[in-house]
């Protein structure tokens, strides 16, 4: 049970990077940047929004 929510939390916080990516796209076309750099930046607030997440739902005994 704990690995699914696990794996919940991963798929909400992959899709708050993708939602983030998405709303800001604007920004990608006026800002040149090469697709390494975007990805690397969403792989980064991926990395960044599962740390929080799971410090945020961590079980305190």
């Amino acid at each position: 049970m704990a690995r699914t929510i696990r794996s919940l939390v991963a798929l909400a916080a992959l899709a708050i990077t993708l939602w983030l990516i998405w709303s800001r796209l604007h920004i990608v076309i006026w800002v040149p940047m090469p697709w390494w750099g975007l990805l690397l930046t969403g792989l980064l607030i991926f990395l960044a929004l599962d740390y929080l997440i799971s410090k945020l739902f961590v079980r305190r005994p």
